[in-house]
């Protein structure tokens, strides 16, 4: 009998483990999203393109277009930067983001390359592109309110720079240079 009470209660006891209802918990987190203005970016019509112009093969120092326009050194005399136009909501950060290098590759031999190092520059107003502070990759710029009051606006040039060409393969040298944007 005391075995039969023993292995009794010695049941309860283990039943009575197994049914323990533990407190559940729940938790929470809020969810949000900022809709803003469409970020854009866009070439310019004018500075629309990286242009050094006409090089000599045996430039001996580097060749240098300088984004803020002001000190080129061993470039042709018909060049040009290239100017991007963002726009988008008012205040906003933006991230940017580009090719630090660029390879170039000769159209009449594909095996003729060179290699651009870019360099960026910004600002928020399309006018001031000589005091246009530089940008690196991963930089955050802000958009400021453009001159009409309907969106923000910031500007970035890109120019760049070879090494010495001494010995460079006449050929005419093409390549792409891209940039990407995005809200923070």
């Amino acid at each position: 009998m005391k075995t039969i009470l023993k292995s009794l209660m010695m049941a309860a006891f283990f039943a009575g483990l197994g049914s323990t209802a533990y407190a559940q918990k729940t938790a929470t987190a809020p969810a949000s999203a900022t809709i803003l203005a469409d970020l854009t970016i866009e070439l310019d019509g004018t500075q629309n393109e990286i242009a050094f112009g006409n090089l000599s093969a045996s430039t001996t120092g580097p060749v240098i277009l300088d984004a803020n326009g002001l000190a080129n050194s061993n470039t042709g005399t018909s060049t040009n930067v290239a100017r991007f136009d963002l726009g988008g909501a008012d205040g906003s950060e933006v991230t940017v983001s580009f090719d630090e290098e660029v390879l170039l590759e000769g159209t009449n031999n594909a095996s003729n390359t060179m290699t651009m190092t870019s360099q960026v520059v910004g600002t928020a107003l399309a006018a001031e592109q000589s005091a246009a502070g530089i940008v690196e990759i991963g930089d955050t710029v802000s958009l400021v309110l453009n001159q009409g009051g309907t969106r923000g606006e910031y500007f970035l040039w890109v120019g760049g720079s070879f090494p010495a060409l001494a010995g460079q393969n006449v050929d005419i040298y093409a390549g792409t240079f891209n940039i990407n944007v995005e809200y923070n």
